[in-house]
């Protein structure tokens, strides 16, 4: 029963209702019990059909829910790793750049602050 409460409820109403109708026509007992048992039927696969319908639309929602929570994980944690992967390079190029010559070139490099050598015997190489 707590598995169909949709469709037992709207039995119940079904069958008050075929009673209400039966009372006020002052119909015979036989025919009442008639009338309301096949009621009872009727609106029992009525809310069996009605039950389906409704769970189908909630697990269709909950699965929606579920993907959205899911994507949104994912998107959390691609910015997460985007995020770590710009403070590793800004962490690198600052390591990189207190080891480096302010210039941006190395000594070795510098050719245009070169000036002659001279070799053991005063000669230039």
């Amino acid at each position: 029963m707590k598995e169909k409460p949709l469709a037992v409820i709207i039995t119940l109403i079904g069958g008050l209702v075929a009673c209400i109708c039966c009372i006020v026509r002052r119909v015979g007992l036989l025919w009442t019990l008639i009338t309301v048992f096949i009621s009872l039927i009727v609106f029992m696969i009525i809310g069996l059909i009605i039950h389906k319908i409704y769970s189908s639309i909630k697990e269709e929602v909950e699965e929606r829910e579920k993907e959205e929570a899911r994507l949104a994980e994912e998107e959390e944690e691609r910015r997460r790793l985007e995020e770590e992967e710009r403070e590793n390079a800004e962490q690198e190029e600052q390591e990189n750049g207190e080891e480096a010559d302010p210039s941006g070139q190395a000594d070795e490099d510098d050719w245009s602050t070169a000036g002659s050598s001279e070799g053991n015997n005063g000669e230039e190489i």
